[in-house]
């Protein structure tokens, strides 16, 4: 965990380079990168990405579609406001969280009958990652493949 701390608060991007590459090889071995069309990310708020000064999640599709030869597209999804850290929260609350403040950006969507790789940096409850899994399918998206760095262990709080 203490890699994606420095992935996102010490700018630490060679983390998300070297992630890439071990992913790609995963998404290899599991027939992901033969069926995916395009790679997007969980998009950050850009307040919180001005202050950080890039989007962690959006730095590992990036250098990860740059490892494929897989055409990245970050402009599918957006998101509404800054909000509290997901780490803070329960389950539901992030479930409700995460339906508040994704939406699709259909106008920019060319994603109709092809699959889409998405990103986030860290796994926790699958809520971010189920609602706009949603929102890339009814953009037209034929499937939708997750993917995340990490994985976080939640206390019985977070389990709620």
């Amino acid at each position: 965990m203490k890699a994606i701390h420095q992935l996102k608060d010490d700018r630490q991007l060679n983390f998300a380079e070297y992630s890439a590459k071990h992913l790609g090889n995963v998404l290899r071995e599991n027939g992901i990168v033969q069926q995916a069309d395009i790679i997007t990310s969980v998009p950050m708020h850009r307040s919180k990405r001005r202050k950080r000064g890039y989007d962690q999640a959006q730095k590992l599709a990036h250098f990860t579609a740059m490892e494929l030869g897989i055409r990245e597209d970050h402009r599918l999804l957006g998101r509404t406001r800054d909000t509290a850290e997901q780490h803070t929260l329960t389950a539901s609350q992030r479930k409700t969280h995460a339906e508040d403040i994704y939406y699709s950006l259909a106008k920019h969507a060319d994603i109709k009958g092809k699959n889409v790789l998405l990103f986030d940096d860290v796994y926790t409850t699958g809520a971010t990652l189920n609602v706009c899994s949603r929102l890339l399918k009814e953009m037209g998206a034929k499937k939708v493949f997750c993917a995340a760095i990490a994985t976080t262990l939640l206390d019985e709080k977070h389990k709620e």
